[in-house]
């Protein structure tokens, strides 16, 4: 016992460089290759004991990330959608055409009941002042006419619609036409009153002719392409709206005509 204190003394006062350090660091260097041999294989198996010991704790802490990152989607998505709405506001509360024509703010609250029409449903009806056959608008353009009005609600037929149809004007050389509604298709047909040139790119606005349902000068649309084949009496004109329904949800209805 007491060559064991002395032994242990002498080392501790040694450290490393004393004879049980020696042996240490030598029987740590013979023992290495064995020890990493062992850590290799057991490795796997405390990898998997915590796995199975921590599943639960794991399915928890996933759940809750799913949940924080549908929120934070959530809150994402309510932020664009309020930023658009904004957009839609500030767009009909300065409108650059019709600036003298009254109206009634509305919002889309249903699209088309079907594949027989193209109409949506406003929130607004005969209570707000609106009225059949005035013309609706977003802050882009013509989006159609009011078609059936309740005390609350009214129903709005587009111009996409096959019993729609729009007297317009190109704006940059004054050839007359009409649009015709064309349900399926991404763009609509422009025809023309008259041969004369129409250029892709063109703008057009409602004509207003006289005890139509439109007044003159609102935006309709822009030619995106003017085909001729032979044997055609008048171009086939392409015409891109600019109001989509599907993009819009608030909309102004104009008191037109003005009592």
């Amino acid at each position: 016992m007491l060559a064991s204190i002395t032994l242990i003394t002498l080392d501790t006062r040694g450290g490393d460089n004393g004879i049980g350090g020696r042996v240490r660091n030598t029987a740590r260097d013979v023992l290495a290759p064995v020890q990493d041999g062992v850590d290799s294989l057991t490795k796997p198996i405390e990898d998997w004991w915590d796995g199975v010991t921590r599943a639960g704790d794991i399915k928890a802490e996933n759940r809750k990330l799913r949940r924080e990152l549908q929120r934070a989607r959530g809150e994402a998505a309510t932020a664009q959608a309020s930023i658009r709405e904004i957009a839609e506001l500030k767009r009909l509360s300065n409108l650059p055409f019709a600036p003298t024509l009254h109206g009634v703010n509305a919002q889309i609250i249903l699209g088309s009941p079907g594949n027989f029409e193209s109409t949506v449903a406003l929130d607004k009806g005969t209570n707000d002042g609106i009225a059949v056959d005035q013309p609706v608008v977003s802050g882009r353009g013509l989006l159609g006419r009011v078609s059936r009005a309740s005390g609350k609600r009214s129903t709005v037929l587009l111009l996409t619609d096959r019993d729609s149809g729009v007297s317009v004007r190109d704006a940059q050389t004054g050839v007359l036409g009409v649009i015709d509604g064309r349900p399926d298709a991404e763009t609509q047909t422009m025809t023309l009153f008259q041969d004369a040139p129409v250029r892709a790119g063109d703008v057009l606005v409602t004509a207003g002719t006289t005890g139509g349902p439109f007044p003159p000068d609102i935006p309709v649309g822009r030619v995106v392409s003017v085909q001729r084949r032979p044997g055609d009496l008048l171009p086939r004109i392409s015409v891109e709206l600019f109001a989509d329904a599907d993009t819009t949800e608030f909309v102004r209805v104009l008191e037109w005509p003005v009592p």
